[in-house]
């Protein structure tokens, strides 16, 4: 028997969230200090944006790149914005 239209189960897609990621590349013996905020929906999604936010920045490089994570976390939602008035005109 087929399933009606209010019969079918819909899976929720989980929403994107934010993630705050700092990390340090070394390139040819150079040393450079990123921060970003890259989307995913857990942290494996958010560490496939971050490799390929690196494989983006340095594509013409053709050594190794040598990639170190300092911080990675969810970002929260919540934000005081009191703190910011009259601080910044968009």
């Amino acid at each position: 028997m087929e399933e009606s239209w209010e019969d079918v189960s819909w899976q929720q897609e989980e929403t994107l969230k934010e993630w705050y990621v700092e990390y340090i590349a070394v390139v040819n013996q150079e040393k450079f200090h990123h921060m970003t905020v890259l989307f995913g929906e857990d942290l494996p999604d958010a560490q496939r944006s971050l490799l390929h936010e690196v494989r983006r920045m340095y594509s013409s490089s053709v050594d190794s790149i040598d990639i170190t994570v300092i911080e990675m976390r969810e970002t929260s939602g919540v934000t005081d914005t009191t703190l910011f008035e009259g601080m910044f005109v968009p």
